[in-house]
């Protein structure tokens, strides 16, 4: 077994980063939107398909788990894990295995978290949403400015340079403690969130320290951004409970049948952002960054309960040079590029528990044991037109190559690590031998929006985006099958919307029709193949309404249809036109807000969410639930402020996800019970 990578580039970049910063003097920057073009535009001049969670709301939402606020963004399903774990779905069902993470793409600051083709599905608890100022939600195609990964949407977490300083302790239910805090000084800041939660179910608790830092300045004409942000995750985790309904029982939710279950994991980002006005016409933007995380999981959910161990270090680049033809026409050009150096090993100390069968076939030793070296490189062209007052165009395309280049570090086959061959046919796990793979696609993108006076916008969005296989869907096959032939992965998309904003009233609805194709399962011969496809219909609504000075309501949904589109056979039975399991075709959330004083503030939330497939064929449900949370604030001076969360108030029995396997029939996560937070924060 080779050894995983370790950080000192990072580090070393990072340390450099901050001395150069710290050398000059910077201004204040109002932060808006910055996902669309990476750079700080208007909220009402980005893609109609985008949603900001504002400061407001991530404070008054605190969240545990980044759960709970992304499921204040209509067309999110993202599904709670056991800990900090979570499975993505936008506009699309939950997603599992590495198809989930090649789906959905994660950003801090605009900056993948994640090396292309070495995601990692739980990648969300690497950003510091806890400290945010606000995150910034792409629901569908983003535009040319990113490419492989951001199929059915794109997160951004971003954090404020500025601030005033502040510190706060929060406990909770499950013995639950975090500490926060960050510290301004000029043209920076600094911050820390430190958690230590018991969990509420046995043996389930984890510690998380995430620490951060942002500077912007000036520097000659040259305009510099520069940050970092490393996080530390030791989880003991707790596994699915089987059997039908089992949810219910109180006893049984709290149980861990996965003891050994854990997490360790650990990731560094730093990157330094420079742009410069070379004219009044002319702009250019760039960055460098340097990426690096490893970790260690026992995959308790498979027979054995092998560990994995993986690694990745790459550096990374991005441009964008932006000119103006004129006051209302503006065009830019990039090219962006990423290198990463990854490695994956899973291996397993003890025999298999069970039958004869998996006691041979999936034998003790190097199950994996690989390097991946991926090279990403994208140019693209968006051009930004304001035809007149009223109407307006946005254009862009992007083409992208990714490169794998993979080393098998040991035996190539399906052999034992020490070459024997398994009994009843063969080992489980298939070592593929030595190759190399590249994958291109041009992805175009279009929106035509109309504002016929200063509250209406209606807007028409066509737009194609793509993922490349990753690497663990090439290289880390079963059974007989010693090559994966795949091909990228397309979604094609069309969104119809109309939002309407004024002081005391704003309402944004969304119909989008989205094909995906090409996509990647394994088959009953656990095979890994592409050339599946889905279908997916749905419509988003956004609505807030002031009433008066002290009430206002809120409210999020989501009503959509998943289907399979193309034959998807298992066994004797064809799953085309069987509704995506996992994908439940309403969910959302009703907010209502009271302000008895400007020092006081409650609010009370109804979440649903709507019953769902557990399979392909359809012949499990899970009902769905509906939970009621409410949250209080109090400030009574300039200094302190207080605050009170109670979740799931009323006590529901309900699943965070629930899914069925042959192995095992039904199976969840139970959802958590009852459970308060409080926290008292003083602001220097």
């Amino acid at each position: 077994m080779t050894l995983l990578i370790k950080r000192p580039l990072g580090v070393v970049l990072g340390i450099a980063l901050s001395q150069i910063a710290t050398q000059v003097h910077a201004e204040d920057i109002e932060e808006v939107s910055v996902i669309a073009t990476r750079t700080k535009q208007p909220l009402s001049e980005q893609l109609s398909n985008l949603f900001l969670l504002g400061e407001e709301q991530l404070e008054r939402v605190n969240a545990v788990h980044i759960q709970q606020a992304l499921s204040q963004v209509p067309g999110v399903s993202l599904q709670r894990g056991n800990g900090q774990e979570s499975l993505p779905g936008i506009r699309s069902a939950v997603l599992t295995g590495s198809g989930a993470c090649g789906s959905v793409l994660i950003l801090e600051e605009a900056i993948a978290v994640r090396g292309a083709g070495v995601c990692n599905v739980n990648e969300l608890f690497d950003t510091h949403f806890e400290q945010a100022q606000q995150i910034e939600v792409v629901r569908g195609a983003n535009t040319a400015f990113y490419g492989s990964n951001a199929l059915t949407g794109s997160v951004n977490v971003v954090l404020p340079h500025t601030g005033r300083d502040r510190a706060s302790i929060e406990v909770g239910s499950n013995s639950y403690v975090r500490a926060k805090g960050a510290i301004s000084y000029e043209g920076g800041r600094v911050y820390a969130s430190l958690t230590d939660d018991g969990g509420y179910r046995d043996d389930s608790g984890y510690r998380q320290q995430k620490f951060s830092w942002r500077h912007q300045a000036n520097v000659g004409d040259w305009r510099i951004q520069a940050g970092a942000t490393y996080t530390d995750l030791d989880q003991q985790t707790a596994g699915f409970i089987v059997g039908r309904d089992s949810y219910l029982d109180r006893d049984l939710a709290r149980q861990n049948f996965d003891p050994e279950g854990f997490r360790d994991t650990q990731s560094f980002r730093a990157w330094l952002k420079a742009s410069r006005e070379f004219s009044p016409t002319t702009t250019l933007n760039t960055a460098v960054y340097v990426r690096d995380a490893d970790m260690d999981f026992r995959l308790h959910f498979l027979p054995g309960d092998p560990l994995e161990q993986n690694a990745q270090r790459g550096i990374g680049w991005q441009s964008a040079l932006t000119i103006s033809a004129n006051e209302s026409l503006t065009w830019t050009v990039g090219l962006d590029g990423d290198i990463t150096d990854s490695e994956l090993a899973q291996s397993q100390e003890q025999p298999t528990p069970g039958s004869a069968f998996l006691l041979e076939t999936v034998p003790t030793g190097i199950h994996y044991d690989y390097q991946v070296d991926a090279q990403q490189f994208g140019a693209f062209a968006h051009l930004d037109w304001s035809i007149d007052e009223q109407w307006r165009l946005v254009v862009g395309a992007r083409a992208e190559r990714v490169d794998y280049e993979y080393d098998n570090l040991s035996l190539d086959g399906r052999t034992r690590d020490d070459g024997t061959e398994c009994g009843f046919g063969g080992c489980r796990y298939s070592r593929p031998a030595d190759r190399d793979d590249d994958f291109s696609h041009i992805s175009p993108k279009f929106e035509l929006s109309y504002s016929p006076n200063a509250f209406w916008t209606l807007s028409a969005q066509v737009a194609d985006s793509f993922r490349a296989p990753q690497a663990t869907e090439l290289y880390r096959l079963q059974r007989a099958q010693t090559v994966a032939d795949l091909d990228v992965v397309e979604s094609f998309s069309t969104q119809f919307s109309a939002n309407y904003n004024s002081d005391t009233f704003s309402i944004s609805a969304s119909l989008y029709s989205m094909d995906i194709d090409n996509l990647i399962v394994r088959d009953s011969d656990f095979f890994n193949v592409d050339g599946q496809s889905t279908r997916s219909r749905g419509l988003e609504l956004s609505l807030r309404q002031d009433l008066g000075a002290r009430w206002s309501w809120r409210l999020v949904s989501s009503w959509a249809e998943h289907e399979y589109s193309s034959d998807f056979i298992e066994g004797d039975q064809n799953f085309n036109g069987n509704v995506v399991d996992t994908a439940p075709k309403f969910f959302g959330s009703a907010f209502l807000n009271y302000k008895p004083r400007n020092d006081f503030d409650i609010e009370l939330e109804l979440q649903r969410v709507g019953s769902y497939f557990l399979a392909p064929d359809n012949l499990s449900t899970y009902p769905g639930h509906t939970l009621l949370n409410a949250r209080a604030s109090y400030q009574p001076t300039d200094h302190w402020a207080f605050s009170l969360r109670v979740l799931n108030v009323a006590d529901e029995r309900y699943a965070e996800r629930a899914d069925f396997t042959s192995f095992t029939e039904e199976r969840y996560f139970p959802g958590e019970p009852r459970s308060a937070f409080v926290q008292a924060q003083y602001s220097f």
